[in-house]
């Protein structure tokens, strides 16, 4: 067994037995393209053993503020696959490790979206919703201790998504000027712009076909990308919680034990 397949089987154990690791040490590996083998190889055994199809991606760092966390001066992005997809805005605290919560649009690609495509083609294809991400890690007390290299290893730590109800943009709305304030059991508990997204959430989408198209990957019709956190993250707890978006309306999501 290669290195890799020994982090991947490290991170697929760890989700299974719900125990999470220590670190995830790369021994030689220090490129991002070693880093993105593994996380790819982790998508690909889920596909095989699970049957757990990709339905987009997710894109993380996208702040200076979690970028100098992470000591890097680019996003990241991770994989969203079947089970990663929140159908019914309910979940079980227990089904997780150590999870945070995010509020983000979330793109629905309608058509498939060229290699390289500019802005205007992007939104072209694009149908926008409310939405809601809980990052999580299988590695123990990640936040905001692991390395680039293990958040991008463990999928830059995909757990959930939960997204409202889709709509186009009207030219009249401006991306970069879009606030959210996020509910816990009707409490306000976080407010954010979504400026605080790469400057304009579009951006963040623009920089992940880009990096897709140069790794030979597409943004296919049907699937969701997750853009980007418009607050800090903050920790998930039990209870009911609503994010609401200016223009693009609200989304729900309900946590129990």
């Amino acid at each position: 067994m290669d290195k890799t397949q020994e982090i991947v089987s490290s991170l697929i154990t760890a989700r299974k037995n719900k125990q999470p690791l220590p670190f995830i040490d790369p021994e030689s590996f220090s490129t991002e393209e070693s880093f993105y083998n593994v996380q790819n190889e982790y998508i690909q055994r889920g596909i095989e053993e699970y049957h757990h199809h990709v339905k987009g991606y997710k894109i993380s760092l996208t702040n200076k503020g979690l970028q100098k966390v992470f000591n890097t001066n680019s996003p990241v992005y991770g994989t969203l696959t079947e089970n990663t997809i929140i159908e019914d805005g309910v979940v079980s605290r227990k089904d997780f490790f150590d999870p945070l919560l995010e509020t983000e649009l979330m793109f629905k690609i309608t058509e498939d979206i060229s290699a390289f495509a500019d802005p205007s083609e992007i939104i072209e294809k694009s149908l926008i919703a409310p939405g809601l991400e809980i990052p999580d890690s299988r590695i123990k007390n990640w936040y905001p201790k692991i390395s680039i290299g293990e958040l991008i290893m463990d999928n830059a730590v995909t757990g959930r998504i939960v997204a409202g109800t889709p709509k186009k943009l009207n030219s009249s709305i401006k991306l970069d000027e879009i606030a959210v304030t996020l509910f816990l059991n009707d409490e306000e508990v976080a407010h954010g712009q979504s400026n605080f997204v790469l400057d304009n959430p579009l951006n963040a989408v623009l920089w992940l076909n880009n990096t897709l198209s140069a790794q030979g990957k597409t943004l296919l019709r049907g699937m969701i990308i997750s853009s980007g956190t418009f607050i800090a993250p903050i920790p998930l707890t039990i209870g009911t919680y609503r994010a609401c978006f200016d223009y693009f309306g609200e989304v729900n999501l309900s946590v129990y034990e």
